[in-house]
């Protein structure tokens, strides 16, 4: 997650400022959230350092249904939860599961060469032009909850997991040493 920690800082600011500037945040709340959220990144936890995740859950700040609402409204864009997907590898797909962690976003399907993409972040201009820029441009945007992502980016880690345990190479019991050569 290290190499992620510039875009981690860049995507939660812009977040926050869109917040504000759409009237969904009170400039205090915001400053109060960014407190958290640094506090999270100087302890280590790039992969749980959200504002988003501050402003709901600790501060109870935010109402998410409203920014979900607006996103949805204004940018006329889906809702998806992502619990009712069968998720599939991200190796497949040559994608970073800690970019996923990293800006809130997971690709969930691919339809005829375009990638649909969940995303908490969708006020965040970096977390589009990063996925953008990622994916060639074949995007179609959902808003998701934080905790349907979280779900989701835990369900990819176990199955990240269980594909390193297929790739891992058999390890065989030493045969026991003839005592009589």
């Amino acid at each position: 997650m290290q190499k992620y920690r510039a875009l981690i800082l860049r995507v939660n600011r812009f977040l926050g400022s869109s917040l504000v500037d759409k009237g969904l945040l009170s400039l205090n709340d915001l400053e109060s959230a960014n407190e958290r959220f640094m506090a999270t990144i100087q302890a280590g936890e790039m992969k749980h350092a959200s504002i988003l995740n501050s402003l709901v859950y600790e501060l109870k700040v935010l109402d998410e249904n409203k920014v979900i609402n607006y996103i949805v409204d204004e940018h006329e864009i889906g809702l998806v939860d992502l619990s009712f997907y069968e998720l599939q590898s991200l190796k497949k797909i040559d994608v970073d599961p800690d970019l996923c962690w990293a800006t809130s976003t997971v690709p969930f399907d691919l339809v005829e060469g375009t990638y649909l993409l969940a995303t908490c972040y969708y006020l965040s201009a970096p977390v589009i032009k990063q996925w953008e820029q990622v994916l060639d441009g074949k995007v179609i945007w959902y808003v998701t909850s934080c905790v349907s992502m979280t779900r989701a980016l835990e369900r990819l880690e176990e199955i990240q997991h269980a594909e390193e345990d297929e790739d891992a190479p058999e390890v065989k019991e030493p045969k026991e040493a003839n005592r009589f050569s």
